[in-house]
């Protein structure tokens, strides 16, 4: 099985199907990041047990592979939450920029504008 990631194309609905399929056949396939793992060659995907997501190699460096969440019922999100995650849903784009503490404010929201560009 070829270890690159499906190629991202104009139809994300698409794109997300064929890493859908991806993912299914290499789930039990995928390793582990340790410290001594390379990113030389890209599109090798990694569990990164430290920060708790998948990382994909690029350019020399892993990338973190982005997850969507779901959607925060309010800025303060809940236990867990912490800075990078990302959520949507049809009206905003939600990105954490904090670790979740019961009291601040770490999500922050954009809404989302349908039309041509």
């Amino acid at each position: 099985m070829s270890r690159n990631l499906p190629p991202i194309t104009l139809d994300i609905a698409q794109w997300a199907e064929n890493m859908r399929r991806y993912l299914g056949r290499a789930l039990d396939q995928l390793g582990f990041k340790e410290t001594y793992s390379s990113a030389s060659e890209n599109g090798v995907i990694l569990w990164d047990n430290v920060n708790g997501y998948p990382v994909v190699s690029k350019s020399a460096s892993f990338k973190e592979v982005v997850l969507k969440n779901t959607a925060p019922t309010s800025s303060v999100g809940v236990a867990g939450d912490k800075a990078g995650l990302i959520s949507w849903n049809a009206s905003y784009i939600y990105i954490c920029t904090g670790t979740y503490d019961a009291s601040s404010h770490i999500w922050s929201r954009a809404a989302l504008t349908g039309g041509s560009w």
